[in-house]
């Protein structure tokens, strides 16, 4: 049996708006778990710089702001 194969075609701008329409929190998690990876990865700094760099962008992943923020009310 011959392998078969698959040609997927990709809308760059569907790509885009799919990037454009996830949530804010999603994207700051994974930004700061990518930090947090990296720091430890790291060969470059001190240990004792390393820990403090990781504490500090472990305090930044596990603060990020879970709530929806709220409207602001207009007075007209």
């Amino acid at each position: 049996m011959q392998a078969a194969k698959k040609l997927v075609l990709i809308d760059e701008i569907d790509r885009e708006y799919k990037r454009l329409q996830r949530q804010v929190t999603a994207v700051a998690k994974t930004d700061h778990s990518l930090r947090l990876s990296n720091t430890l990865r790291n060969s470059s700094l001190a240990d004792d710089r390393k820990v403090r760099e990781y504490v500090g962008e472990l305090h930044r992943y596990l603060n990020v702001d879970n709530r929806v923020p709220s409207e602001v009310s207009r007075e007209n």
